[in-house]
């Protein structure tokens, strides 16, 4: 016989643990309060252990509620990927992601994703519009801001700078040529918010731009207009990453200018206290935290 606490006392904590509410955890369960204060203290009563700190006010995991959580929910999610197995029944998280973002940042990593987390389903809408999510557009969005989002929960993501990347094939055809010759010769590859200008003074090459300019309004655009060998481009950190991982573009210089926008993560309240809403902002967080 195994030596589980019954399972109505663990969804309880479950609940709490993730919602940080007592209420909140019983209008998820559709039980009464004092439904799951009583199943709290029957497991704490079963373990020897306090799980909570409570105050009037707030609700707070112990150290050993940190381990017990830790410890189980991999294993609660992997139950409800069996049991989603027969029901077909999926939970959708909705994000709407800039088209950039979504496409070099985050549809490369959901093949692993989804194969770790089998019964989450990620929609993703490209758009540059502003979406409600508090009226409910969207669950979780990325955006690309000078100042923070109104949001029910709004982070700050990612900060970013440009700086020149082009294809190695390019580099080649230009020639053996040095810093100040090569952006003479080079067609410049621009973001229609961020021109050359600010770039070229910092790196002292006195060089106008607007001779050999091409500019684009997307940041994808952008990058494969310099992946197709058509010029250098002033591009995003954020967005070149895995390209120059990959070897498929190369920074032309070490020298960079900051970005005066950000990257901000917006949820909602369901995205924020729904077991599947925080796996997928973890996700999120994961993908840009090393820069």
């Amino acid at each position: 016989m195994r030596k589980i606490p019954p399972i109505h006392l663990i969804l309880a904590f479950d609940a709490v643990a993730r919602v940080r509410s007592f209420n909140k955890a019983a209008d998820e369960l559709s039980i009464s309060h004092s439904t799951v204060s009583y199943r709290i203290r029957e497991l704490e009563k079963s373990l020897g252990i306090s799980l909570f700190d409570r105050t009037t006010r707030s609700v707070a995991l112990t150290a050993g509620g940190v381990h017990l959580y830790d410890q189980m929910r991999g294993s609660l999610d992997t139950l409800e990927a069996a049991f989603a197995s027969f029901t077909g029944q999926r939970d959708v998280v909705r994000i709407s992601a800039l088209p950039s973002f979504a496409r070099f940042r985050m549809i490369p990593e959901l093949p692993e994703f989804h194969r770790t987390h089998p019964v989450v389903s990620i929609e993703i809408s490209p758009t540059t519009r502003r979406v409600d999510i508090d009226e409910g557009e969207a669950d979780i969005a990325i955006r690309y801001s000078k100042s923070t989002p109104l949001a029910f929960h709004c982070e700050p993501l990612l900060d970013d700078e440009w700086f020149p990347v082009t294809a190695p094939q390019y580099l080649a055809q230009m020639g053996n040529l040095g810093l100040e010759a090569l952006f003479k010769e080079a067609h410049l590859l621009s973001h229609s918010r961020q021109p050359w200008d600010s770039w070229l003074k910092k790196a002292g090459i006195p060089v106008s731009p607007a001779k050999r300019s091409l500019s684009f309004s997307d940041t994808g655009f952008l990058l494969d207009a310099a992946l197709n060998l058509q010029g250098i481009a002033l591009g995003r950190r954020s967005l070149a990453k895995r390209l120059l991982r990959d070897g498929s573009l190369v920074r032309v210089s070490d020298i960079a200018v900051p970005s005066d926008q950000r990257y901000f993560l917006l949820a909602s309240e369901r995205a924020m206290i729904s077991r599947h809403g925080r796996t997928v902002i973890e996700w999120i967080r994961s993908l840009v935290h090393d820069g």
